[in-house]
């Protein structure tokens, strides 16, 4: 049996570190040959465990803080290990309980065993009595024959005799009791029966006469093109895989196309970037309309705000000429 070493994807980076802990695990087992495994290649199942091919796993994870183990990972690494298999390492306090659910016993903090399997038997008792003892009925008194068939004359009993149906009535109870004690005291020896001769009738399986659903087929020898809401035929299933894979494709081109067009309007940005509109200190001067011969954009900027643009600097102020100088006379009042 070999030794597995898992090995957490921070420590890999520290050669020395691994170093050390291998040869750490060969002094220990001397004639055990290592395998060395990075975990999350195990989780992901990029490799394959070999079942019940390990002695010894020995988990190396320097994040004290992220020890978790996926439930996925701990039955996998259950199956890799061998009977009586250790699992030793820097395993997480506060999953013991997974690792029981997937058959691990928990010696220590840190330490889990897998079990050796037992083989179970099955204990039949059969109701057989002992050698040499019979069981007894219970016993009846037998009704006495009328002597006369002519009823006789209403006499008078002498209550001062016995009372002999009593007596009879108690024996009776006796017998019964004996009876029933002798049947559920009389215990045979256990008989161990094998599982293997339990299944004995397993080859006689093939034998039996398997029933196939018929095809759903219409009289006229053609086939349905949609499954019955009662379908046992399996038509049914065929076409959920199918509607299955074609909404599958149906996801896929959407993503696609999705993914193209953020590739293009992420292109189509960095082209405005590139080719991005640059002024001059001339085009970005201010344009002072107040002066004979320049104009706005527009050029209605004097004929007030009815004709001025939503960010024209004279909104507010009253029409004016180009190059006259305007006036506020009236604006000092208002103070």
């Amino acid at each position: 049996m070999s030794v597995l070493l898992l090995l957490h994807p921070t420590i890999v980076t520290d050669e020395d570190t691994v170093l050390g802990i291998k040869s750490k695990i060969t002094s220990q087992y001397p004639q055990a040959p290592v395998t060395q495994h990075i975990i999350d290649r195990v989780a992901r199942e990029n490799v394959e465990l070999a079942p019940n091919s390990f002695a010894h796993i020995v988990y190396v994870n320097p994040n004290e803080g992220h020890l978790a183990l996926p439930v996925l990972v701990i039955s996998k690494l259950f199956n890799a290990l061998a009977e009586d298999g250790d699992f030793t390492g820097d395993l997480p306090r506060n999953q013991d309980l997974d690792a029981l659910m997937n058959g691990f016993i928990v010696k220590a903090p840190g330490h889990w065993v897998k079990p050796v399997s037992q083989k179970t038997l099955v204990l039949l008792r059969p109701k057989s009595l002992k050698e040499g003892r019979t069981a007894k009925l219970p016993l009846f008194k037998k009704a006495a024959a009328e002597k006369d068939t002519v009823s006789s004359p209403v006499t008078l009993t002498d209550t001062s005799a016995n009372n002999t149906d009593q007596e009879d009535e108690a024996s009776m109870k006796r017998r019964l009791e004996e009876s029933k004690l002798s049947y559920f005291s009389d215990d045979s020896d256990d008989e161990l029966i094998a599982e293997d001769e339990l299944l004995a009738d397993v080859n006689d399986l093939d034998k039996i006469n398997i029933i196939v659903p018929k095809k759903c087929e219409l009289p006229d020898g053609k086939k349905r093109r949609k499954a019955c809401k009662d379908c046992t035929c399996g038509l049914k299933e065929i076409e959920e895989a199918a509607e299955a894979n074609s909404r599958n494709l149906q996801e896929t081109i959407l993503g696609q196309m999705v993914q193209l067009a953020t590739l293009e309007a992420i292109e189509i940005e960095d082209r405005l970037k590139k080719s991005a509109v640059k002024f001059t200190e001339d085009d970005l001067a201010e344009i002072d309309f107040t002066v004979e011969g320049k104009t706005g954009g527009c050029g209605s900027c004097a004929l007030g705000d009815a004709f001025r643009c939503d960010g024209c600097p004279y909104l507010g102020l009253p029409p004016f000429r180009p190059g006259e100088v305007v006036n506020l006379d009236s604006f000092g009042e208002d103070i």
